[in-house]
Parts: structure tokens; sequence; C-alpha cells
């Protein structure tokens, strides 16, 4: 039923998506209010399907698919995605480094897109994502300022479904665990406020 509901109302959420693209470039020259109008329905299209594929991966009975995985090239992909989002919004990115991480290569990009998403809409004026490369993992640390959040938010970490509230938050969260094949996946209240979230990659054997 999970995988049925994916395949009708994203059908629907990508209608929406792709008619709203082809108004804002039709959208006569001067019409800001309108042009901002459409923008955001585009986005929440595109956050709503992504939100629809982490439920329906998070209900699924299937095992993670691990794999050798480009930490760089996922990464890239989701900055891209919510720097186009967030335009204004200071994101100091230091670039992944170029390595191969044991992980559900398909279902992080949507992880990290969710939880990119969740992190910018919630930031009062900046959000900074940094590297630490070891030996057998990779240290990857995203923090935003801004105010913190409830236990029971924390608590998606292990009981994805625990709660309705703030359901970006915490589906980027429980996917990203769930992608990350071996490695760790934990979140904090910052001492001088705001979020942080630590997520480890084992890297690939070999590498």
């Amino acid at each position: 039923m999970a995988r049925l509901i994916r395949h009708e109302v994203g059908d629907l959420l990508q209608s929406i998506y792709s008619t709203v693209a082809v108004l804002l470039e039709r959208l006569p020259v001067g019409m800001e209010l309108e042009r901002r109008l459409l923008s955001d329905l585009k986005n929440r299209a595109e956050t709503c399907r992504s939100e629809l594929d982490a439920v329906v991966d998070l209900v699924s009975a299937a095992e993670p698919a691990v794999e050798r995985t480009d930490l760089s090239a996922v990464f890239g992909q989701a900055l891209a995605q919510v720097r186009r989002r967030f335009p204004n919004l200071p994101l100091a990115a230091q670039g992944a480094p170029a390595v191969q991480v044991v992980a559900d290569g398909r279902a992080l990009a949507p992880a990290l897109f969710l939880l990119l998403t969740a992190f910018c809409q919630s930031a009062r004026e900046r959000m900074r994502v940094a590297f630490s490369p070891g030996e057998r993992h990779v240290d990857c640390t995203l923090e935003r300022d801004g105010y913190p959040v409830s236990p029971e938010q924390l608590t998606w970490l292990s009981a994805p479904f625990a709660t309705t509230q703030h359901a970006t938050f915490g589906l980027g969260l429980a996917l990203t665990k769930r992608a990350v094949g071996g490695g760790e996946v934990d979140a904090h209240n910052r001492p001088d406020g705001g979020v942080a979230v630590r997520i480890r990659f084992p890297v690939w054997p070999g590498d």
C-alpha cells in the first residue's frame, strides 16, 4: 500500500512541480509576488515528494542496499538542491572529501536533502557543514544556529514515528541513520544555541 501511495501521489506532486515550472517561465517580468508564490509552491512539491519517499523507505521491510558510495558526489547533489532552495541563507559548506564510503547511495541523497532542508528552514542566520576524514571513517558535522530541539524530536533517531511534530527533521535523521551502513548518526543541542548532527561514514575497505 505504501508503494502504491508513493506512486500515485508522487505522480501528482511531479505534475504540480512541472506545471509550476512552466508557469514560472511564462510569467511576465515585474510580477515578483506571483513569482515568489509559485516558487514556494514548487519547492513545497519537491520537499513533499522527498518526504513521501522517506516514509515509504522507513516502513519498508527491505534492508538498505549497502554499496560503495561516492561521498563527494552525494553531498554535492544535496547541497546544490538546498542552495537553490535557500539562496539567501549563509551556508558555509566544506567540500566532502573524495572518498568511497559504505552506505545506501540511493537512499542517502534524499535523506541528506531532507535533513539539510530542515536545518535551513529553522536556521536563524547561518548554517555550517564540515568534514573530518579519518583512516577508517569520515565524520560529517551539520550545525545551525537558532532555537534548540526538544528531547521528543531527538527520539526520531531511534523511533521515527514516535511523534508527528517536526516530521522533516525526524525523517531526515531516521532515514540518514538507516542509509549509513554500519555508521553512526547522533544529534544534540549546541551549548550556544542551535543544533548539531554528526554523521559517521565508514570508509569502503581498501580506500
